[in-house]
């Protein structure tokens, strides 16, 4: 393979501008082309990053023998047609969340990427943040986890928030939330129940706001509130709590500072930034190069669509969910 990886980004908003910031910065990797919707953005990113051509039309760049990978970085809706494009094309993937907003969408990307062979890695950046790996370190085994992710209200005209192309702000981030409580409890989910609906949206068809349950194969438990009913001052949007029966972490201030209690005395950690997405770029080029599997995977992906897609049904049925893969 070769040792430089040459990059289309399709979608030129404000996360693929980021991508494409990080990608410029890494030696092995070169912007080739640029894709979206508003040929104008695509226009914009070739200006500013260089590469060979801008374009609205993605199969340009699935047709395109000297591109190796794409960055799939828009609305919601689009990941998974454009993901199963890129596999059938022979592209690797770094795709945003979440994967796709179902999961017989999410099982027909998983069975492309498979039947194509290509690497796809899926972008959970918090992973990343030093404060996250320290929590972990010091709390290896939770026996519960308490995790919120609480935004201010989210306008009703934001994309996100439309039924379709974003599904609301559950949908929209709560991939996030569930992928990072997996990651600290490193068990397999088994059953989610929810409660909540549509609390600060009533003139749109989503589920803004829940708290759910979350009961894992080692017998662990968790707890998580995401939606966009405010959002602390204290804590913040992001605010994670591991507690093990002895040691306890609270990661807070957008899990950019943690405060470790080991039973008897606290010390505190702070980063000085939000990190993981540069980290998360490196991985996933440093993957192909190496011809290796990426860090985060696909089905990391799918299993927190999943869990999203079936606290969903909790909701609606008012009923615990079974979590199966």
């Amino acid at each position: 393979m070769s040792a430089t990886q040459r990059i289309g980004i399709i979608g030129c908003g404000s996360v693929g501008v980021t991508h494409s910031e990080c990608l410029a910065a890494i030696e092995d990797a070169k912007l080739v082309a640029f894709c979206d919707t508003d040929s104008s953005r695509a226009d914009e990113l070739r200006g500013r990053f260089g590469g060979k051509y801008a374009t609205d039309d993605p199969a340009r760049i699935f047709r395109d023998d000297g591109i190796d990978a794409v960055y799939i970085c828009t609305y919601h809706d689009t990941h998974g047609p454009l993901a199963i494009q890129a596999a059938e094309a022979g592209k690797h993937i770094m795709m945003e969340k979440p994967l796709a907003l179902s999961l017989s969408e999410c099982n027909r990307v998983a069975n492309a990427v498979e039947k194509s062979g290509v690497k796809a890695m899926t972008g959970f950046k918090m992973r990343y943040y030093p404060s996250v790996a320290k929590a972990r370190t010091f709390v290896p085994s939770p026996i519960v986890t308490i995790a919120q992710m609480m935004d201010r209200r989210w306008p009703d005209e934001f994309w996100a928030n439309d039924p379709v192309k974003g599904g609301g702000n559950i949908l929209s981030q709560g991939c996030h939330t569930m992928d990072l409580v997996c990651h600290f409890n490193q068990s397999e989910p088994v059953r989610i129940y929810a409660e909540g609906g549509n609390f600060t949206h009533s003139g749109l068809s989503i589920f803004d706001n829940m708290v759910a349950t979350i009961t894992f194969a080692n017998g662990s438990v968790a707890s998580v509130a995401q939606g966009d009913s405010g959002e602390t001052p204290f804590v913040s949007k992001l605010s994670f709590q591991l507690l093990d029966g002895e040691r306890t972490v609270h990661l807070h201030n957008r899990l950019k500072s943690a405060i470790l209690f080991d039973g008897t005395s606290t010390r505190t950690h702070d980063d000085p930034e939000e990190y993981g997405f540069m980290e998360e770029n490196r991985d996933f080029i440093d993957s192909l190069k190496r011809d290796e599997d990426p860090p985060i995977s696909l089905a990391d992906g799918v299993r927190a669509t999943l869990m999203v897609l079936r606290a969903i049904e909790s909701l609606e049925t008012q009923a615990p969910q079974r979590i199966a893969l």
